[in-house]
């Protein structure tokens, strides 16, 4: 589990954060993006998430939808991604 938290008050918030890990099993891994928001040291409120297969991740800059915990498309809210593997 990889996370990153930030603390500012904005609707377009910057991570500029860089994950590096090792995938043993591709053709089994998946990637989930998950957003929330702290409301206190005791709660997160859920804002969106997307969970897709690692290989199906294309190099570049990418637009990662978020959806609602029931699938619903939370459209227009994104993430604005740059992948890269090797």
């Amino acid at each position: 589990l990889l996370q990153q938290t930030i603390n500012v008050l904005t609707l377009s918030p910057r991570w500029n954060e860089t994950f590096t890990f090792t995938v043993q099993v591709p053709e089994l891994a998946l990637i989930r993006f998950n957003v929330e928001d702290q409301i206190s040291l005791a709660a997160n409120e859920f804002l969106g998430q997307y969970t897709l297969p690692v290989l199906s991740l294309s190099k570049g800059y990418r637009n990662i939808p978020l959806f609602s915990k029931a699938g619903d498309n939370l459209e227009p809210a994104s993430l604005f991604v740059y992948i890269w593997y090797y």
